[in-house]
């Protein structure tokens, strides 16, 4: 199957609720160029080429250096240790995302160290200074949502996601609430491991178990590819059962435009990371931390920083599609991004 390339890039607007995020502009009086880590596992997976796009994005921006430091793969081990070495260096800022709760001894730990640390698009509990990205369980009721607007609000499911993933754990929660309002029975569930072969197997193993099922929902990256590739394989036709799924990655994107797959919903991922930067910037260049909350923030214990900025999703269909293909996206700030 040939990719299809989208003939133009898009810029996604980044909302807190009902209010429209407003972009910090550079000191024009030229500040000292900051450093900020993004430290993760999962840096060579297609599911982060959309946030290193956006820290790319923000670096050149902004002006300031960001390097990506963890694991290529999912292993958290891996990110921790990159963690505790950023710690070390006392970098002007970090931006993390926890997947599991083996991030949070680590994330307190930067705060102490009094190092500003924002955790993005998966929170496990511990939530550094702030948490940017989706509510996670809110995402699983839209995607509930989605379905029943495609396919009624009776039908027989089956459901595949990485479980245990702290992310992908509370969207499947989110579902199965929407759903147990409904006629939907999900009938069969697998674990991902997001990863496309794992994927793979999974959607073929429940539906040659499942033949008569009515829709098949994917929580995380890989899912797409998994359940349409198995339709493929099994000779279902595109369109003989309803497909929802989550995220953007390209070979999934074919499947939307091929109709195997009716709708993904995806976080605004790229605006997520530039607001994690545009907020490190303001921090340690516009002295946002001493805004007047009260006479003496530190000595009242206030924080000024927001609890949680949640983004949102945006849905990709037929419609739409061409305009998410990772080509669109375009490269920014090589030379002050380093991953």
């Amino acid at each position: 199957m040939n990719f299809k390339k989208a003939l133009a890039a898009t810029m996604a607007v980044a909302m807190v609720g009902a209010i429209t995020v407003p972009v910090m502009a550079a000191d024009e009086g030229g500040s000292e160029q900051k450093t900020y880590y993004y430290v993760a596992p999962g840096l060579g997976q297609p599911y982060s080429i959309d946030m290193i796009k956006g820290l790319q994005f923000a670096a050149e921006k902004y002006d300031c250096k960001i390097i990506a430091q963890g694991a290529n793969d999912w292993n958290s081990d891996t990110a921790c240790a990159s963690l505790e070495q950023v710690i070390a260096k006392n970098p002007d800022g970090i931006i993390t995302a926890a997947w599991d709760a083996a991030m949070n001894p680590g994330i307190q730990k930067a705060k102490e160290a009094g190092i500003p640390i924002i955790v993005v698009e998966a929170e496990s509990g511990e939530l550094g200074d702030l948490y940017i990205g989706l509510d996670n369980v809110d995402a699983g009721r839209e995607t509930a949502q989605t379905l029943i607007d495609l396919a009624g609000d009776s039908g027989k499911l089956l459901v595949i996601g990485n479980w245990g993933s702290t992310n992908i754990d509370q969207k499947f929660e989110g579902l199965k609430e929407v759903l147990a309002d409904t006629s939907w029975e999900i009938v069969g569930d697998q674990d991902s491991e997001a990863d496309a072969a794992t994927a793979l197997q999974a959607a073929k193993d429940l539906l040659s178990s499942n033949p008569d099922v009515t829709a098949f929902v994917g929580l995380d990256s890989a899912c797409g590819g998994g359940i349409a590739g198995a339709m493929e394989e099994l000779g279902m036709e595109p369109g003989s059962m309803t497909v929802v799924c989550a995220d953007r990655e390209d070979a999934m994107l074919d499947y939307i435009a091929d109709g195997y797959i009716q709708a993904s919903l995806t976080n605004r991922t790229a605006a997520m990371m530039d607001i994690a930067v545009s907020l490190l910037e303001n921090v340690t260049n516009h002295d946002f931390l001493n805004v007047p909350v009260t006479g003496d923030n530190a000595a009242s214990d206030i924080s000024v920083w927001p609890l949680k900025m949640y983004t949102g999703n945006v849905v990709i269909t037929q419609d739409n599609v061409e305009n998410f293909y990772h080509d669109a996206l375009g490269e920014y700030g090589a030379d002050n991004y380093e991953g």
